[in-house]
């Protein structure tokens, strides 16, 4: 049966409105954390990373996938950087 674009479109309008939904979440979070200096942001990193353990939803298996995920993507300093944003998450 041969499918016609307004078809397609209807049956696929949840993904569009699931994509928009996300691109406004993410957009919500750039416009909460933009403004904030380094020391405000790892503030803010170190609570939520604290209350991700309390409900047992971050550990240090989660940590190091994480790191060995984007370290490829990421140089020397930036590696180095998140190497010690990792073990100090994982040491609290």
């Amino acid at each position: 049966m041969p499918r016609d674009f307004k078809t397609f479109a209807e049956q696929n309008k949840n993904i569009v409105n699931e994509n928009v939904t996300k691109a406004n979440d993410y957009q919500e979070l750039i416009n909460k954390y933009k403004d904030m200096d380094n020391n405000e942001l790892m503030q803010n990193l170190f609570n939520e990373a604290s209350k991700l353990k309390q409900e047992g939803k971050l550990d240090s298996n989660t940590l190091n996938n994480l790191k060995t995920t984007i370290a490829p993507f990421l140089n020397n300093e930036q590696q180095s950087m998140l190497n010690s944003l990792i073990n100090a998450i994982n040491s609290n």
